[in-house]
C-alpha cells in the first residue's frame, strides 16, 4: 500500500458515500478504538493481488440508518437497524474494497475481491490492532453516526 493510498482513502470513502447513498461524512479525529465498541455491524473483505490486504468496515446505528435510508430511498425513521445493518455494512465493504483496489493498482494490476463476511465486534477488535500495526484506519463522521474502515 503506498502512502498516496493511505492519505487519500478517507476522501475516496467520503465521495463513495455521497455517490451511493447521499451521505455526507467527513474524516474524524476520534480514535478507531473508541468508535468500534459503538458499532452494530462489521464486515470484512479479502483483497487478493497487489500483496493481498483485508478491508474491514464497522458502523454505528445512526450511520447504518442514514446509509440504508439513502440507499433504499426511504426516511431514516423507516430503517430497522437490526434488519439492515449486516447487509448495509457488507455492501460498504464490497464497494470500498473495490475503491481500494482501484486506488492501489490504478486498474493496471491483477486483483480481485472476496465475498464480504460479517464479523462479530470481538473479531473486528482483533483486526483493529493489526490495522494499526501494518495498515491504516479511517474514521468518518456523518450527521448521525460514525463509520470505521480498517485496512491491513
Amino acid at each position: 500500500m503506498n502512502a498516496f493510498a493511505i492519505d487519500s482513502f478517507a476522501g475516496i470513502v467520503s465521495h463513495a458515500l455521497e455517490r451511493m447513498a447521499f451521505v455526507v461524512a467527513e474524516p474524524s479525529d476520534e480514535p478507531a478504538a473508541a468508535v468500534l465498541p459503538l458499532c452494530v455491524a462489521c464486515a470484512a473483505i479479502r483483497l487478493a493481488g497487489f500483496g493481498g490486504h483485508d478491508l474491514t468496515v464497522a458502523a454505528t446505528p445512526g450511520f447504518v440508518r442514514e446509509f440504508a435510508s439513502g440507499m433504499l430511498g426511504v426516511d431514516a425513521d423507516e430503517v430497522d437497524v437490526a434488519e439492515h445493518a449486516d447487509a448495509a455494512v457488507a455492501e460498504l465493504a464490497n464497494v470500498l474494497g473495490g475503491e481500494l483496489v482501484m486506488l492501489a493498482t490504478a486498474g493496471d494490476a491483477p486483483a480481485s475481491l472476496g465475498i464480504p463476511q460479517s464479523l462479530r465486534l470481538a473479531e473486528a477488535a482483533a483486526l483493529l490492532d493489526a490495522a494499526a500495526a501494518t495498515g491504516f484506519q479511517v474514521v468518518l463522521a456523518s450527521d448521525t453516526g460514525k463509520l470505521l474502515v480498517m485496512v491491513r
